[in-house]
């Protein structure tokens, strides 16, 4: 399994004059604090540090107002100075010249810590996802290591498809900081993607012993019975995270699916039919209903309701074609065809494939 460098010890190198510079930045371990990937999964971080005392470059300034970042900023000004202009750069929106100054600074300061994670957050802002790991990976090896710095780093890295990378950075936090309640629950996320369950369960005892009432602890216990067929207890953990967060949509989906896989249909639909309108034609609320009214024998509802949240998201190839096979569930099988040959028109594989093996 990769894993990331060990982190070099040895910080006095003569490309880094800053070595022993000090303050919130490097000891929290990031340092413009962008915003880390809001995914389905993943919390971030907020602009805290843009918004404190307004850092100004001190450099002559441009007729604009601010120096001109392509005449070497990071030769001539204190990597400080550096950081407060980037700071200005990017509270107004100037990510161009933030990155060519960030950028320069690095070349003239590949060893400084502060730099490197101030260049990932920027990466991070501008969705340059990959350069961000790089920078933090980077940061992490020159040191020291923090909490933040390799919990930013995990996201990132499970957010570019690389799970068993994410999980490394996420035992590094763990080992940073044992008490955050934070760090063992997106570790067990990653695990139970991984489908490492009993590791993922170890996980979440440190997590809810850390804070015993999250409701997402609640709910990975729930999908991790979901996942080993046992849903007495899913129904169990999901409806303990409820009585924390009764409106949250993907409890009350995981409630449905654990009462459907529980042979109770019919408490299943009466539970999604009594979410509000802008939930309930939701293709994620309507793909689950499909299932229980199929559960049910009422084939003709379920295809009626599929088609029905289709033609709300005509770009949705992949609904398209589970509104194909619900139809031909219910016999309707000109329909059928009809929107099997919408979803391979928008892309949908699978839809092709099927519409293949017809006569």
């Amino acid at each position: 399994m990769p894993t990331p460098s060990k982190p070099k010890k040895d910080r006095l190198s003569p490309t880094n004059r800053y070595a022993h510079r000090s303050g919130a930045a490097r000891a929290a371990g990031i340092v413009l604090g962008i915003a880390v990937l809001g995914a389905a999964v993943f919390a971030g971080y907020a602009v805290w540090s843009l918004l404190q005392s307004p850092a100004q470059p001190t450099q002559a300034e441009s007729d604009d107002g601010f120096a001109d970042p392509s005449q070497g900023m990071a030769e001539t000004e204190s990597i400080e100075e550096i950081l407060g202009a980037v700071q200005v750069y990017v509270r107004e929106e100037n990510f161009e010249a933030a990155q060519r100054v960030l950028e320069g600074a690095v070349a003239t300061y590949p060893s400084d810590q502060e730099l490197r994670l101030a260049l990932g957050d920027l990466y991070l802002l501008t969705q340059q996802v990959g350069a961000a790991y790089e920078q933090y990976l980077a940061g992490i090896e020159i040191g020291p290591e923090t909490w933040a710095a390799h919990f930013t780093a995990g996201t990132i890295a499970n957010t570019l498809g690389q799970p068993e990378i994410a999980e490394v950075h996420y035992h590094s936090a763990m080992r940073l900081d044992p008490a955050n309640p934070e760090t063992p629950l997106y570790l067990a996320a990653i695990q139970i993607k991984l489908n490492k369950l009993t590791d993922a369960k170890a996980s979440l005892a440190m997590a809810s012993k850390a804070d015993p009432d999250s409701p997402r602890a609640y709910a990975m216990r729930a999908d991790i019975a979901m996942k080993e067929n046992k849903p007495t207890i899913a129904l169990e953990q999901v409806r303990k995270a409820r009585a924390i967060e009764p409106n949250a949509l993907g409890l009350v989906l995981l409630e449905a699916k654990a009462l459907n896989r529980m042979q109770e249909p019919q408490e299943a639909v009466d539970l999604l039919t009594a979410l509000p309108l802008e939930h309930a034609v939701s293709p994620d609320v309507v793909t689950v209903l499909a299932e229980c009214l199929g559960m049910l024998g009422n084939f003709d509802d379920a295809a009626s309701r599929m088609m029905d949240a289709a033609e709300r998201h005509p770009d949705n190839a992949d609904l398209q074609f589970e509104t194909a096979l619900w139809l031909q569930r219910a016999g309707r099988d000109r329909e059928a065809v009809e929107w099997a040959q919408k979803a391979a028109n928008g892309g949908s594989e699978r839809a092709k494939q099927w519409l293949a093996t017809l006569p």
